[in-house]
């Protein structure tokens, strides 16, 4: 009888088909950049971690198992954090792990930071929302900045011209002071 691991593979899409490591040169032996690094495939399928990933990096490509459907990824593993890339059109291009947070960079530029305390940081061209370990909201566009408290219980919107409160005391709507 299937456990129901075994259905959930069995129902799921394979995405990835190989996945090969290599130690990448940024340089050439003489120090000098190279437009494109070269790519070397360690025997034992082991590299040491570069301290500077701009002269070497260890990379594994992961192949897609339907490059129609996905796209190859690239993990990059360098002294402090490991880089899972793509050239993708759509959804995500970047993941990024340090020590401290993830953050993912998608095909619009926008950056989605999770940080360790479980805050959360989302920027965009158009706006930055921040959610704060306790709870806290904070909104910033090119018009206004909201905050609310993690309880919920207080709300402010300010604009270029007003300031709006709502508090468990009431409510405080007022022009603001130039």
């Amino acid at each position: 009888m299937d456990t129901s691991s075994n259905k959930l593979e069995k129902a799921a899409r394979r995405v990835w088909k190989s996945a090969q490591m290599f130690v990448g040169f940024h340089t050439d032996q003489k120090g000098k950049p190279r437009e494109q690094p070269k790519l070397w495939p360690p025997k034992n399928g082991s590299a040491s971690i570069h301290s500077d990933p701009s002269a070497q990096e260890a990379i594994v490509v992961v192949k897609a198992a339907d490059p129609e459907a996905a796209q190859d990824v690239q993990i990059k593993l360098h002294p402090n954090r490991i880089v899972v890339r793509r050239d993708a059109d759509m959804w995500w291009q970047g993941v990024a792990v340090d020590e401290h947070s993830v953050t993912v960079r998608m095909a619009d530029n926008t950056i989605i930071e999770i940080r360790h305390d479980g805050s959360v940081k989302r920027r965009s061209a158009e706006d930055e929302t921040h959610v704060e370990a306790d709870g806290s909201i904070f909104k910033f566009t090119e018009f206004a900045e909201a905050h609310m408290t993690g309880d919920g219980v207080e709300m402010t919107c300010r604009t270029e011209d007003r300031i709006a409160t709502i508090t468990a005391d009431g409510v405080v709507d007022r022009a603001r002071k130039r």
